[in-house]
């Protein structure tokens, strides 16, 4: 007899992260997938369901959590060239009632449902449980999520608000913002708050040395783990450089966060998502990122009464859609 099953898919641009469920939320299989070695996500999809402990599974619900725009049963994943299509997924594989959402609308279902002690509070404000909750979390891309509080739960709404114009607030950011213009023309807020965007930072600073750029340097520049490298050289306190491109780094992150939570007045909480703050939470707490994030102008008094609080389970937006998928079948 075949056992039900739902089916939870974390689809970013560098990973993807798929996961069989039993309908009483029994986590059966997770598989990490490398989206570069692939050339489509049927093919990812082809590699998991010929997994033989699959053999005993009927799939009776889906959710595809994709870090890209979706329009309604189709969507694009921002940093991959790849078109994801629910409905011809559907007919190609058994995947039950097919959910697609933004990958961040996964992560704010997912915020509830996380070990408490995943949950790290930066900022206590004075919570209002009915007032509307914002998410954000810097990775690959910058995702950004608001949440609305209804009599049944949360109403979320995914946005690709990470690709607005990116605010200068000092000269050194208006440089980083002449350095980025140069080279791409338009410069949003995940251009700067992203892998490849301290990367960037990393190398804007460089620049700005009046010494000649270092072997050293211009090879964690030019390396595929360029972000990794930096966050490592600078949580060892021996690469200046890297310390100053990841406070740099801090602030602005600090700053957009602040412009959030601005947004819908979060007095339900900002949560901070995504790999970048979890694996450097050091740096979100003992840099600047508080002060760029209360540093409102006329609203600053406003701003310490929003709840702030870290997300460290990365695997937040998987849970999310194991949610978002058992849904599908009830």
């Amino acid at each position: 007899m075949m056992k039900a099953g739902i089916l939870a898919v974390d689809l970013g641009g560098t990973k993807i992260l798929i996961q069989l469920s039993g309908l009483d939320g029994q986590i059966v299989l997770e598989q990490r997938y490398l989206s570069e070695q692939f050339v489509n996500f049927e093919t990812v999809l082809s590699a998991f369901f010929a997994l033989p402990s699959l053999s005993g599974y009927e799939i009776q619900g889906s959710c595809l959590a994709v870090a890209g725009p979706v329009v309604g049963r189709t969507a694009s994943i921002t940093n991959l060239p790849w078109q994801i299509d629910a409905d011809a997924l559907s007919k190609q594989f058994s995947l039950g009632k097919v959910i697609l959402c933004n990958d961040f609308e996964a992560v704010a279902f997912g915020i509830d449902g996380i070990e408490p002690s995943a949950l790290v509070t930066l900022q206590e404000g004075e919570k209002d449980s009915q007032a509307p909750r914002a998410v954000i979390g810097a990775g690959t891309g910058l995702g950004q999520a608001f949440m609305f509080a209804t009599t049944t739960g949360w109403d979320v709404i995914g946005t690709e608000g990470g690709n607005v114009d990116f605010g200068p607030t000092d000269d050194e950011q208006m440089g980083l913002w002449r350095y980025l213009n140069q080279q791409f023309g338009h410069v949003s807020y995940e251009r700067i708050l992203s892998g490849a965007g301290l990367r960037s930072i990393y190398a804007f600073l460089a620049s700005q040395r009046s010494e000649p750029i270092s072997s050293t340097v211009q090879s964690i520049v030019d390396s595929l783990e360029a972000p990794v490298l930096i966050s490592q050289a600078a949580l060892s306190g021996e690469d200046e450089l890297a310390d100053a491109a990841m406070r740099l780094f801090m602030r602005i992150f600090g700053a957009q966060a602040g412009n959030l939570t601005l947004s819908v007045l979060a007095r339900g909480g900002l949560y901070i998502a995504g790999g970048i703050a979890a694996n450097n939470r050091a740096y979100l707490e003992q840099s600047d990122f508080m002060t760029a994030f209360l540093n409102k102008g006329k609203m600053s008094a406003l701003m310490p009464l929003m709840p702030v609080t870290l997300v460290t389970d990365e695997a937040v937006g998987l849970s999310g859609a194991r949610y978002l998928a058992r849904q599908s079948t009830l």
